[in-house]
């Protein structure tokens, strides 16, 4: 049985007067700096490209056959890792700061063909090396932290899917809330906690930690029946999404024990991808019932990164997927007027912002 990685898919009239440009000292000076790391194909809504401490970036481009391959991009230098012997295609999906890159291949060069044979991967030096599975046929690598402990999900020999760590060479089942038979793992930091989603006795998926062998179900927001956390920090502040009373996908923050929706840029779906070590929070947000927009979250208050960037840009940015500690922030660009045309893009903070400003960035 195929593993199932599933997370939900996420203007006025013009009057007739003329309009007066505000005086260059009265418009927003931009935050943040955006640079065009290059195009991202298409793979699914839950597959998404990652930023590392130092600014490298794990994501996938055709390799030289032409098949979808493994890349690291490292200010500006780009490397194929390509892919496990006898796999057709991969994915990088984390990069520590010791370099090592995890992700999976994919047998086929279709990456979401159900039929298809996925195997999790730690590229280290000049070796990629399996991971194996929890006796099943697939896996998949979601993050790796520091100690190159890795969190993932795998399939088991009767089809269904759990939750993994590989640590010291070994997979280890992390196992599924009392009664379900779903979990997955999408994040681990440097304490070894991971974040991810479990099925419940009545067949709910919710948020939950896993630490050493005890797992913790985070719930979800208040009225709501599912959820999934994707990130977290070393604090152990988590982010994600959760259903709320309004049967809509909400962003939370999950800290000192409660779960706190972090709002919208106008509308409903809101989903929290990544979340820093300042609390920095990254996602996207929809502003009309058709269009969404990248934010941060920080101090309590969500912000449309579109807002924070230079005017004027060819680029929408649709898409926040991670947060570095120096305040970089990977997005997902849209051309203007280009229906599929779409970009990684790297916001870095302005040195000329001054200390102040940046202090806040940082909180």
């Amino acid at each position: 049985m195929k593993l199932h990685w599933i997370l939900p898919v996420i203007g006025g009239l013009a009057g007739s007067y003329p309009t007066i440009a505000a005086p260059p000292s009265a418009r927003p000076q931009p935050v943040y700096e955006a640079v065009d790391v290059g195009m991202l194909p298409w793979v699914s809504y839950d597959v998404a490209p990652h930023l590392s401490a130092s600014g490298v970036i794990s994501w996938w481009q055709p390799g030289l056959d032409g098949a979808i391959h493994a890349f690291v991009w490292t200010h500006g230098s780009l490397q194929d890792l390509g892919t496990l012997a006898s796999f057709a295609a991969s994915i990088a999906s984390r990069t520590n700061r010791m370099g090592e890159t995890i992700g999976w291949s994919v047998s086929g060069r279709n990456l979401v063909d159900s039929g298809a044979t996925t195997r999790a991967f730690l590229h280290s030096g000049s070796q990629t090396i399996d991971l194996g599975t929890l006796g099943g046929r697939d896996s998949r690598a979601a993050d790796i932290n520091d100690k190159g402990e890795i969190a993932g999900s795998a399939s088991l020999s009767d089809g269904s899917v759990h939750a993994f760590i590989y640590r010291e060479g070994k997979l280890k089942d992390l196992g599924t809330l009392p009664g379900g038979s779903f979990s997955a793992a999408y994040a681990i930091n440097a304490a070894g906690v991971i974040a991810g989603a479990a099925e419940t006795s009545t067949h709910l998926i919710h948020a939950v930690l896993w630490n050493d062998d005890h797992v913790l179900d985070l719930g979800t927001l208040p009225g709501g029946s599912r959820g999934r956390a994707l990130a977290l920090n070393d604090a152990g502040d988590v982010a994600g999404f959760s259903e709320a009373d309004d049967a809509e996908t909400h962003a939370f923050v999950y800290t000192h024990g409660r779960m706190q929706d972090l709002g919208s840029l106008g509308m409903d779906p809101i989903r929290a991808n990544a979340i820093n070590n300042h609390g920095q929070i990254v996602g996207a947000s929809g502003v009309t019932r058709f269009v969404r927009h990248a934010f941060v979250w920080r101090n309590g208050v969500m912000q449309d990164l579109n807002k924070l960037i230079a005017p004027g840009g060819e680029w929408r940015l649709e898409d926040a997927f991670d947060v570095n500690d120096t305040g970089q922030i990977l997005c997902l660009g849209a051309r203007s007027g280009a229906l599929r045309d779409r970009h990684l893009i790297l916001l870095s903070p302005l040195p000329t912002r001054n200390s102040s400003d940046i202090a806040s960035l940082s909180r």
